[in-house]
């Protein structure tokens, strides 16, 4: 692929036609995307679009929750609309005086979690200039549909029912919904959107409340799944009043790890641990050898593993890169429980709500595996059957609520998404063989090119992935710092490509 010499914008202003670029999505990756792409170009050379739904950019699912106990499980120090400035949250909320409402955010020793609804708060701030300036124009609508046209310009149509075309198109679309277990499809008939003391969108305004209003604050609660959004939901439910038990259920009976908590007064360990670079591991069997060997070195040297952890994030594209498919294939079979556990980890706040109720038995983690669900002769709550792992029997228990935290449906995004649908069916997108997202381009020659992989395997040129959709390619990007390295570098991309 050529890709064309860089020109300054005011060469670009007096030679070139003004072009446009369509972001379908405004979470995180679209609007940062958007706020990086408006910095390098000139407006009168590219007109940048985004659409999303929400009446505010940046905030997508993981920060427009409203839901107090919801908190960054990054420290606030490293959570930033730029790579290259991890401070410029923390910098924005001293400004701002933003934690004066939340003193609970700052723990004993000094570290800041903030409520994920902050974080959106400041995305939001961010953005703002250039929606008024005019620069990012955000409308408020969901896209329904995306085609190419004869040209190699895009349609893309929304729920208006008004249409845009652009020279330039990104799929920056939000994570999918998880999906509702197939034994537990019984519990929603066809046609019904919501069965009291279910909550099958974790993510829903509301969705907690509402559930203790229908079963009650004794209520036994069932979750099924049991990542940070498991986490999440405890500690919302402990913040509403929730005094009954709570059991977690999973493949693998996993809950996620807490952060390193720094005693008052204690030196900060190094912020990373460990060289898995020179040479890269080809093979997923040596690669988890030496990260085991790493964390046992950084252990002797007083280092804890969450800098091992942390190393292995900042260097996660390039170890992704150097693995051949099929050994990418092995660990998103294999291992990929295990990282998510250490790799998602929880803030002190959550992570002593999970300790205090374990320790009062009230939260209980389960491995198992559940085949059948029914609603209660009596009709208040459900009768589910699982088989713990390991295990031949399979028991029966009753829960008064469950809540769905499997984390998003990556394998149905297209299925749920009607934009890629039609690019699907017109060929231009595929899945990634590893099952994460989307199949994106990446040359060595041009190392992040990001561009969609078509059914045929051939590259569209002007058609471009964002953000988390493109981790079967470049490994680590689920979190808000390798998400804005990823959409600072693809600004550049699209930069040069509408020269």
């Amino acid at each position: 692929m050529t890709v064309l010499p860089s020109a300054s914008t005011d060469q670009l202003h007096d030679h070139a036609p003004q072009k446009s670029v369509i972001i379908i999505g405004g979470g995180f990756s679209g609007a940062t995307l958007a706020y990086h792409l408006a910095a390098i170009t000139d407006p009168a050379q590219l007109k940048i679009i985004i659409i999303e739904p929400r009446q505010h950019l940046g905030a997508g699912l993981a920060y427009s929750t409203e839901e107090e106990a919801f908190r960054l499980n990054v420290l606030s120090d490293r959570m930033s609309i730029f790579y290259d400035d991890k401070p410029h949250f923390a910098r924005w909320m001293e400004e701002t005086h933003s934690l004066n409402s939340d003193p609970e955010a700052t723990t004993a020793n000094g570290q800041i979690y903030a409520r994920r609804s902050l974080f959106g708060s400041y995305m939001a701030d961010q953005i703002a200039p250039l929606l008024a300036s005019g620069q990012v124009q955000h409308l408020i609508a969901s896209a329904t549909g995306a085609s190419r046209n004869s040209d190699g310009t895009y349609t893309v149509s929304m729920n208006s029912g008004a249409t845009l075309e652009a020279d330039y198109l990104v799929i920056a679309a939000s994570h999918p919904l998880p999906a509702l277990p197939a034994p537990l499809r019984a519990l929603v008939p066809s046609g019904q959107s919501h069965i009291a003391g279910l909550i099958a969108n974790p993510y829903q305004a509301g969705a907690l409340k509402q559930l203790l209003e229908e079963t009650g604050t004794n209520s036994s609660v069932l979750i099924i799944g049991a990542g940070l959004t498991s986490a999440d939901m405890v500690a919302g439910l402990s913040q509403h009043g929730h005094s009954g038990k709570i059991t977690v259920l999973s493949r693998h009976g996993l809950r996620s790890r807490p952060n390193l908590r720094l005693k008052a007064g204690e030196p900060k360990p190094p912020r990373l641990f460990g060289d898995f670079l020179t040479p890269p591991e080809i093979s997923a069997t040596q690669l988890l050898r030496k990260i085991r060997k790493t964390i046992h070195e950084a252990a002797r040297q007083s280092v804890p593993w969450q800098s091992v952890i942390d190393a292995l994030r900042d260097q996660g594209s390039e170890i992704w890169h150097a693995l051949p498919l099929s050994e990418r294939q092995r660990i998103v079979r294999h291992l990929r429980t295990y990282w998510d556990a250490h790799r998602f980890r929880l803030s002190t706040q959550t992570d002593d709500v999970l300790e205090q109720r374990s320790q009062a038995d009230m939260l209980n983690f389960l491995s198992a595996h559940v085949t059948g669900a029914r609603h209660a002769e009596d009709d208040k709550g459900f009768v589910i059957t699982y088989r713990p792992r390991g295990g031949s029997e399979t028991i029966e228990q009753h829960f008064d609520a469950i809540i769905i935290t499997t984390g998003p449906a990556h394998g149905d995004i297209i299925g749920q998404c009607p934009p890629l649908a039609m690019l699907h069916q017109d060929g231009l997108i595929e899945m990634d063989p590893t099952g994460l997202g989307l199949h994106t381009s990446r040359s060595e020659q041009v190392p992040e090119t990001m561009r969609a992989i078509s059914k045929d395997g051939t590259i569209t040129d002007n058609l471009f992935i964002a953000g988390p959709l493109a981790r079967g390619t470049f490994g680590e990007l689920m979190g808000a710092p390798e998400v804005a390295r990823y959409t600072q570098a693809l600004a550049e991309v699209i930069r040069q490509a509408a020269q």
